[in-house]
């Protein structure tokens, strides 16, 4: 099954290119003569994307209890191109799969949405490369991408090995029973996957490929990986699981807060701004849903998982 399943990651044509604005804005991004200006005229063209841009400028996740702004170009200016370019694929990445039969995939794109908060806040108070730190909220958005590339690759396998099993009450993390029953798991497949198709830092690949890993170990380098593993461990012990997982407690390392060199009260402050910041990104995520449907597009039933 292993092999089938990397062949049909190379090979599938049912799965998503990179949207067109996002194919756009890395153009932008690549350009070492883009401004700001550039990337407002690029997002201006999409309404609907720019309405959104707005709202999540002004969330908890970006506002930073600043005043509200209320057009496209104060909210490009507030978030700057690099969060921009990563709050669109926080908003075109949940309209680019197929929706899933199998779980709740607002929960999905909720969790990934945590990680990459929590990932970026981590990095940026104990990470020194800048490249890592620009990377970290994207690679904390894709740690996960690896479970709908294998629900869209094979989804009546990927279907019945989500709803037939009893996962919610299994001791074996989630990745271990993907392993178990296919050879392979969400981490590699989901790198496999960007490394593709998707023109992604391997910054990026690395960290969804590494994120059940090592965290950070107090007196060594820290890296983007640990980062990103230690934000969807931070995640899940907040409760802000995706809703493929099971019972399996992965725990952060003893001593993880030493090692980030982070106090507590600082890890609680990032834990209730992204809970707050969650409210308003769901209500687009389901407005995403909505828009779905209204373009004719198939509305699959969803369980809880």
């Amino acid at each position: 099954m292993r092999e089938k399943i990397l062949e049909l990651v190379r090979t599938n044509a049912n799965l998503p290119p990179l949207p067109e604005i996002l194919l756009g804005l890395q153009k932008l991004m690549d350009d070492p003569d883009c401004e700001v200006e550039d990337v407002y005229r690029l997002t201006k063209t999409d309404p609907v994307l720019s309405g959104r841009l707005i709202t999540l400028a002004n969330s908890a996740l970006f506002g930073s209890g600043r005043d509200e702004t209320r057009n496209l170009e104060g909210a490009v200016v507030r978030l700057g191109m690099r969060q921009v370019i990563d709050l669109v694929y926080a908003l075109e990445l949940p309209k680019t799969f197929k929706k899933s039969k199998a779980f709740d995939q607002i929960g999905f794109w909720k969790h990934s949405m945590a990680v990459a908060f929590i990932s970026r806040s981590l990095a940026k108070k104990a990470l020194s490369d800048f490249d890592d730190i620009e990377s970290s909220f994207l690679a904390g958005l894709m740690h996960d991408v690896g479970i709908m590339v294998l629900d869209n690759i094979i989804p009546p396998e990927y279907f019945n090995f989500l709803t037939l099993k009893d996962l919610s009450s299994s001791d074996k993390p989630l990745e271990l029973l993907e392993e178990e029953e296919f050879k392979i798991a969400h981490p590699e497949v989901g790198a496999e996957f960007m490394k593709k198709w998707w023109s992604l830092s391997p910054k990026v690949a690395s960290a969804a490929l590494a994120h059940h890993g090592e965290g950070p170990v107090k007196g060594q380098p820290l890296t983007l990986n640990q980062v990103v593993s230690t934000a969807n461990r931070i995640a899940n012990m907040n409760e802000i699981t995706h809703p493929a997982a099971t019972a399996f407690e992965d725990l952060p390392e003893e001593g993880y807060l030493d090692a980030l060199e982070i106090s507590q009260e600082d890890l609680d402050i990032v834990i209730d701004t992204t809970v707050m910041g969650l409210m308003a990104a769901e209500t687009l995520l389901r407005s995403l849903r909505l828009f779905g449907v209204a373009n004719g597009q198939e509305n699959c039933r969803v369980s809880s998982g």
